[in-house]
Order: C-alpha cells, then structure tokens, then sequence
C-alpha cells in the first residue's frame, strides 16, 4: 500500500513540475497528463496491464510496460539525437557566414583580419 502511495505521489509530483514548466505546445502538455494518468490507473489496479499483458502476449504486467518504456525511451531518444545534429548543422552555418561577414568587414575597413586581445587592467 505504501508503494502504490509512493507511486502516485511520485506521478503527481511529475505533472505539478510539468503544469508549472509550461514551456512546451498544450499538445505536449496534455500527452504528458495522459500519460501520467495511465500510470495512476496501473499503480491503482495493476490487473489492468496483467490483462493487457495477456492480450499481446507478455507473460506480466509489469514487462508490459518495461517493454512500452524502452521503446518510448528509444523513440525520444531518437527524436533528440536528430534535433542535435540538426542544431550542429545550423550552428556550422552561422559560424561560417559569421566568418565571412567579419572578412568581408575588415576588407573594408582595410584593417587586418585579427581580432586584439581584450586589455587587461593593471594592478596599482
């Protein structure tokens, strides 16, 4: 009984850090809660994903939804690896017009290309 307490608190802490960091789309938002819902349905009655176990074939519940994990853990971590090489490709570009920009400035102001090292102050 503690642990299914413990459970739930840990799921309810989740979607409060969640509702408060509202940072991403509602649809985001709202898949988390569902989410978070379904937990609270299996730590209530956990017969529920015995039974689901035992329509697709999975000897226990709770390898149901380890199984369910590592695929949703390898799926967002599909979807991050893809938005960081992404992030790399862009930040590649910037700093390449950044580099032809800043060439093509000093060329007219006529100065070399060099950037001077920020002075320092000296002690009194």
């Amino acid at each position: 009984m503690i642990i299914r307490v413990l459970l739930l608190f840990g799921l309810g802490a989740t979607g409060w850090l969640i509702f408060f960091r509202r940072n991403r789309l509602p649809f985001h938002i709202m898949t988390v809660f569902v989410l978070l819902g379904v937990g609270a349905v299996a730590v209530i009655f956990p017969d529920i994903t015995q039974r689901a176990a035992e329509l697709v074939g999975v000897g226990r519940g709770a390898d149901l939804v380890t199984y369910i994990a590592i695929v949703a853990v390898m799926f967002v971590l599909l979807h991050y690896y893809t938005k960081f090489v992404e992030l790399q490709r862009q930040l590649t570009q910037l700093t390449r017009e950044l580099a032809l920009l800043r060439a093509e400035l000093e060329r007219e102001r006529g100065a070399p290309a060099q950037a001077k090292p920020p002075e320092t102050p000296r002690p009194s």
